[in-house]
C-alpha cells in the first residue's frame, strides 16, 4: 500500500520484467497456442469393458460366439453419439486356476464392467476376486445353481440352471421317458453337478428311475464310443447330455449307431449351432434346451441377427446374443447411474432392462428372472416346443 486505503498501482507492485512471457519465435508461438488449445478440446477418453473367457482350445466355439457378441454391441454403441467403448479380451483358458490373475489384470486395465466368464467353473473362482477388486462381472452363460443368491459383484442375463433341470424331467416323463442316462461332462462339474442332481431329484419325484451317470472331462481324450456304449448299458429311454455342443455332436453319433431309436436330450450348454453343423443327421429328432427362440420375429433381434452375420459371416449363438444383451445392459447401467452411485448399485435396483427378445429381469443378486424354453432339431435347425401348460 502507498498509504492507508491508496492501493498500490499495478505496474508498481509488479515491474514490467517480472510480466513478461518468454519470447518465442513467431512459429514456436503458433505451436504453443495450437498445442494449447488442443489439450483443451481433447476428446473423453473411451470407456473400457473387458472380455473374460477360454478364447483358445477345442471346445473354444462357445467363447468365441460370446465375444464377436459382444464385439458388435461395442460397435453399435460407438456407432451412436456420446461415449465412446473399446472392449479388451482376455484369455481364462476355461481355467478357474487363472481366476486371480485375470481379474487382476481386468481391474489393473480400468475397465468399467467386464463380459464374462463363459463357464460356471471359472466364474465360482472368479466372482469373489471380481468382489474383492469391485469390479462387476456381467456373465452371458455361466448358470449353475451354486452362483445363485450370493450378495456379490457377479450378474448373469442368463437364467439359473435348476429350473430348467426341473423342465427337461417334467418333459421327459410326460413323454413316457421314465428311465435315463446322463453323460455329464466334470471339468465343468460346479454346473454339470447341479444340473445333473436337480434333474435327477425332480425325474424321481414324477415316477421316474434313478439316471446311470457317465462322467468324463473334454480335455483328456475321453473315448466316446466307450461313453456311449456305458450310457446305453441298462438299455434307458433317453440320454441327458450336459456337456458343450461340440461333444454333444460327437457322442450322438456312437449313440445313434447303437440305438438308434434313443431318446438324445441335452441342456442348454449344448444349444449352438455347431451342434446342429456336426451333429448332422445323428441329432434329428433330440430334444435341446434354450433360452432364446433363434428363430424369433422381434424386430430388434433380426436386426441383430443380420448385422451379425454381415459382421461374423455366421449364424449367431445363444451366447452371441445373451452376450450382446450383456454388453448393452452394462452400458445402459453406466448412463443410468447418478450421484455417487456405482453400476452394481443400478444393476441391483427394481426394474427391467432391454433385451434383444425380451426385457432383462435381475433380482437383488444380480441373477436372471427368466424361463428356459425346449426346441426339437428337425431339418438342420431349432424347432421351438409350445410351451407346457
Amino acid at each position: 500500500m502507498l498509504g492507508r486505503g491508496i492501493p498500490v498501482p499495478l505496474h508498481q507492485r509488479y515491474p514490467p520484467t517480472t510480466m513478461r512471457l518468454p519470447r518465442f519465435p513467431p512459429i514456436r508461438r503458433l505451436a504453443v497456442i495450437g498445442l494449447a488449445a488442443l489439450c483443451g478440446c481433447q476428446p473423453e477418453p473411451p470407456i473400457k469393458v473387458g472380455f473374460i473367457g477360454g478364447l483358445s482350445g477345442r471346445v473354444s466355439e462357445l467363447t468365441v460366439d460370446a465375444r464377436n457378441g459382444t464385439q458388435l454391441a461395442i460397435e453399435t454403441l460407438n456407432s451412436r453419439p456420446g461415449a465412446r467403448y473399446e472392449l479388451r479380451s482376455h484369455d481364462d483358458g476355461l481355467s478357474a486356476d487363472k481366476a486371480a490373475a485375470v481379474i487382476d489384470a481386468v481391474a489393473d486395465e480400468g475397465d468399467a464392467f467386464a463380459i464374462g466368464p463363459i463357464i460356471s467353473t471359472v466364474a465360482k473362482g472368479m466372482a469373489p476376486e471380481a468382489s474383492r477388486h469391485h469390479l462387476v462381472l456381467i456373465s452371458p452363460t455361466a448358470n449353475s445353481d451354486e452362483l445363485s443368491g450370493i450378495d456379490d459383484w457377479f450378474f448373469r442375463v442368463i437364467p439359473p440352471a435348476g429350473p430348467g433341470a426341473d423342465q427337461m424331467a417334467e418333459a421327459a416323463i410326460a413323454r413316457g421317458l421314465k428311465s435315463a442316462a446322463v453323460m455329464a461332462e466334470w471339468r465343468n462339474r460346479i454346473y454339470s453337478e447341479s444340473f445333473t442332481k436337480r434333474f435327477d431329484a425332480r425325474f424321481q419325484a414324477l415316477g421316474g428311475s434313478p439316471p446311470q451317470v457317465v462322467r468324463y472331462e473334454t480335455d483328456r481324450n475321453p473315448d466316446y464310443a466307450g461313453i456311449a456304449t456305458r450310457l446305453l448299458a441298462s438299455h434307458p429311454r433317453m440320454v441327458l447330455l450336459v456337456c458343450s455342443a461340440v461333444d454333444a455332436a460327437i457322442v450322438s453319433q456312437q449313440l445313434r449307431r447303437l440305438d438308434p431309436a434313443v431318446q438324445i436330450v441335452m441342456s442348454s450348454w449344448s444349444a449352438n449351432a455347431q451342434l446342429l453343423q456336426l451333429g448332422g443327421r445323428a441329432v434329428e429328432g433330440a430334444i435341446v434346451m434354450q433360452v432364446l427362440d433363434l428363430d424369433s420375429q422381434e424386430p430388434a433381434y433380426i436386426d441383430f441377427r443380420k448385422r451379425f452375420i454381415d459382421r461374423f459371416g455366421s449364424t449367431p449363438s445363444q451366447a452371441a446374443v445373451l452376450s450382446y444383451d450383456a454388453t448393452m445392459l452394462g452400458a445402459e447401467g453406466l448412463r443410468r447411474r447418478t450421484g455417487s452411485q456405482s453400476l452394481r448399485d443400478v444393476l441391483r435396483a427394481p426394474g427391467s432392462w432391454p433385451g434383444l427378445q425380451q426385457p432383462l429381469v435381475l433380482d437383488r443378486f444380480g441373477d436372471s428372472v427368466g424361463r428356459f424354453h425346449l426346441s426339437e432339431v428337425h431339418g438342420g435347425r431349432f424347432v421351438m416346443l409350445p410351451a407346457a401348460p
